[in-house]
């Protein structure tokens, strides 16, 4: 029996995406600040009040992930679960391949092509959506890589040895 890979959240793959919404919520602040000082209509600063208030909290809830030390993703010999996206285990069995979606380190996605249709906790998920939308891919699960503590190409090779079966595209 293989040991598990436990995947957690990166602290620099949650923050670095925070900086965005922080940058431009300080610059509204600092808009509204310099249009009370001018004297602007006051329906005009609350809403550049409320645009920034809007953009740190988009921020702050970014960036709490990075606080986050929970177990994300396990792979094991029996299959993956991903507790982000239903929190259900998939067998390797039900696998067919697996991609990178953009392929080497920068990787932001794995795609999964399953036997069927996924299960509902999994289809229901946010990276997901799409799959619900369209015709198509239906047996594809996606799984968002890019805020975890691993590299797309160690978790390929952590499947290799799990799943020898599971063919690696890309």
């Amino acid at each position: 029996m293989s040991t598990p890979l436990e995947i957690r959240n990166s602290a620099t793959g949650k923050i670095f995406p925070a900086i965005g919404p922080f940058l431009i919520g300080a610059i509204f602040a600092f808009g509204a600040l310099q249009g009370l000082a001018a004297g602007a209509a006051g329906g005009w600063v609350l809403v550049i009040v409320l645009l920034a208030l809007g953009c740190l909290a988009l921020g702050f809830f970014i960036a709490r992930g990075a606080f986050d030390t929970s177990v994300k993703v396990v792979l094991d010999d029996k299959g993956f679960r991903d507790r982000r996206a239903g929190d259900v285990l998939v067998p390797w069995r039900n696998v067919l391949s697996v991609r990178l979606a953009s392929g080497g380190k920068g990787a932001a996605m794995l795609n999964f092509e399953l036997t069927g249709e996924s299960p509902d906790e999994i289809k229901y998920a946010p990276a997901n959506a799409l799959g619900r939308m369209l015709p198509f891919g239906k047996n594809i699960v996606h799984m968002e890589i890019s805020s975890l503590d691993v590299q797309g190409q160690d978790m390929i090779a952590a499947i290799r040895r799990l799943a020898p079966h599971v063919a690696i595209d890309g």
